[in-house]
């Protein structure tokens, strides 16, 4: 029986580098892969141990933004070599790439302790009690910890006696017909179509029938290889690659499944078995991984056994009785949990009519959006009650007048949950501004973020609005601020700001530019433009158009005099120009910034005091 070895850790902590130590071989085989550094998609190589023989590695990405790729890599590994670098410590990845291995099938891990000859002594300290922290009572809390660099060759040698003593030891694996989960397809010269992928049970024979699912395309099995070696038997575990015919290249791809008929069965609506990181909602849009695909879907949970969920897909997938399944949050693609597949053909669980429990309509739609923390939209209320749009119309509009419920471009809420949703958004945007005292504005989508609200595009635009219409919020574009904010200037920038006050108050109307209040200040002249913008946001001065600059009260006495003139009576630029004793440098932006506030009205060549 073969066995597989697999890493995982964060992006940047020496997995592909601690492998080409250990064989020699690159595992990064893209050119994108190489330019940028770092593992994009699954990469494999092999080691030869004395007392096992030939053993496959697969390398997986890193990054957040490949974790779909590291959960192909990592269905089907018997040996987890996770890696933390030792100058780095326990990183966002690392955490999630050993949650994934502790709910998958992994039987034995070993920790490496990577670009140990970067570390001090103290920090090596400090990334060994991270590690306790993280293995914590999970199964793997004995592993062993070696520290590794494959720059030097510090303990590459007792890690591949590690990995040889763990691998000796038994490895449960299920038995049955053989299927292999496809992540690479490509043709050879001479010989066609070849997919590749880790042998996930029983054992394949060369020169056999198969099936590629889904689409129950028939194919004969004509060569195997591993590692360079030709084959006539796979066994599981082992990563192999199939010479196919009887299907053009074009109509396979990753995530298809090569089987033995009646192995895997083409499915949209499956069961599991899950333990959860975080428990899903239900009837929550999610991300499912199954075999070497992504899938979308939405999970439906038992109110009695929420362990025991039901997956619909998006597109049809080929699946296993008890193959791994992981499941993350659609967006973000946070882990939420992982188990096992129990029924790869599931029915549909009908729900009573609203009639038949005894209830009225109003009364399941009410239920319904009541029990969504950020609201359903019209389409999935529709589909859980079996009934159309045009049927719901009607009661949801009265549920709304009652105000019962609210609705945002399709969206609809709960009074409770919407008042909810406010508070938290409100909440979160006053952190920020504590985090940023003299930023005023700050985009809407960095406080519903920080709410943890996942509303996007048009239900957005309207609870925005809503919340600005009830004064509740103000708005500038797609920037928020909340209404009591008032910018908070540190006593170096207030006592510089008073200075750049009084000078302006030196002057009646005409007041200096900022080259001029520089050079009266003696200071740079950026200096006097920062203060500036600092006195804007504060509510203490006014830039006009062409450079003119105020401070709130003279603003509030140039009001005064020119009420004074014009005693409601109509008034021209150059008569209050004239009035004011200003140029007309002055004169236009001041009754243009007038006429934008709304304290004047122009008619013509007049103006009127509103």
């Amino acid at each position: 029986m073969s066995k597989l070895i697999g890493t995982a850790g964060h992006v940047d902590h020496g997995k592909t580098s601690l492998i080409r130590a250990l064989t020699g071989i690159d595992a990064d085989r893209l050119p994108e892969e190489k330019a940028r550094g770092l593992t994009i998609d699954i990469g494999f190589a092999y080691l030869d141990l004395p007392e096992v023989g030939r053993v496959s590695i697969v390398d997986v990405p890193g990054h957040e933004r490949f974790v779909s790729n590291m959960l192909v890599g990592a269905t089907g590994i018997d040996v987890a070599l996770l890696c933390v670098a030792a100058d780095e410590g326990v990183k966002p990845q690392t955490v999630e790439h050993f949650q994934i291995l502790d709910l998958l099938r992994v039987q034995h891990m070993v920790v490496a302790l990577t670009r140990s000859d970067l570390a001090d002594q103290e920090m090596r300290q400090l990334v060994g009690l991270q590690i306790d922290e993280l293995l914590g009572s999970s199964r793997f809390k004995d592993a062993r910890r070696i520290a590794v660099s494959a720059k030097s060759g510090q303990g590459i040698e007792e890690l591949r006696d590690e990995l040889q003593r763990l691998l000796i030891m038994e490895i449960e694996r299920e038995s049955g017909k053989w299927y292999l989960p496809i992540d690479r397809v490509f043709s050879v010269k001479g010989h066609g179509t070849v997919v590749t992928g880790t042998l996930a049970r029983g054992e394949v024979k060369s020169d056999s029938n198969a099936v590629l699912e889904p689409g129950g395309f028939p194919v004969r099995i004509r060569s195997i290889q591993s590692h360079e070696s030709t084959l006539e038997t796979a066994q599981p575990g082992q990563r192999t690659a199939v010479n196919v015919s009887g299907i053009k290249l074009p109509d396979i791809k990753r995530g298809m499944v090569l089987a033995e008929p009646g192995a895997v069965f083409e499915t949209s609506l499956l069961e599991a078995e899950v333990r959860w990181i975080s428990p899903a909602k239900h009837a929550e849009s999610v991300r499912v991984a199954i075999g070497s695909a992504d899938f979308l879907g939405m999970v439906y949970l038992r109110a009695e056994k929420p362990e025991l969920i039901q997956v619909r897909l998006r597109e049809p997938a080929a699946v296993a009785l008890n193959q791994p399944i992981i499941v993350r949050r659609h967006s973000p693609p946070d882990l939420l949990g992982g188990g096992r597949i129990t029924v790869p053909q599931a029915k549909g669980r009908r729900q009573p009519k609203p009639e038949a429990s005894g209830t009225t309509l109003a009364d399941s739609v009410l239920d319904t959006i009541r029990g969504e923390s950020f609201g359903i939209e019209t389409a999935e209320l529709c589909r859980r009650l079996g009934r159309t749009a045009q049927e719901l119309g009607d009661v949801i509009e009265d549920l709304r007048h009652r105000g019962e419920v609210r609705g945002f471009a399709g969206l609809w809420l709960s009074e409770t949950v919407w008042q909810t949703a406010k508070d938290s958004m409100l909440n979160a945007l006053q952190q920020l501004h504590k985090m940023h005292p003299t930023s005023p504005w700050q985009p809407r989508e960095t406080m519903t973020k920080a709410a943890g609200i996942p509303w996007n595009g048009k239900p957005l635009d309207r609870a925005i609005s809503a919340m600005v219409a009830a004064g509740e919020l103000q708005q500038q574009g797609t920037l928020v601020r909340h209404p009591d904010f008032q910018i908070r200037l540190t006593d170096r920038q207030s006592q510089f700001l008073e200075r750049v006050i009084v000078e302006l108050e030196k002057s009646n109307a005409a007041t200096p530019g900022v080259h001029d209040l520089a050079k009266a200040l003696a200071v740079p002249m950026p200096a006097v433009e920062e203060v500036v913008k600092l006195g804007q946001m504060a509510g203490r001065l006014v830039s006009l158009e062409g450079g003119v600059i105020y401070t709130a009260s003279q603003l509030e006495s140039l009001k005064m005099k020119l009420k004074e003139m014009a005693q409601e009576e109509p008034f021209t630029a150059a008569q209050a120009r004239d009035h004011l004793g200003v140029s007309r440098k002055y004169a236009i932006p001041l009754l243009e910034h007038f006429d934008k506030i709304g304290f004047t009205l122009r008619i013509g060549d007049s103006r009127v005091i509103r």
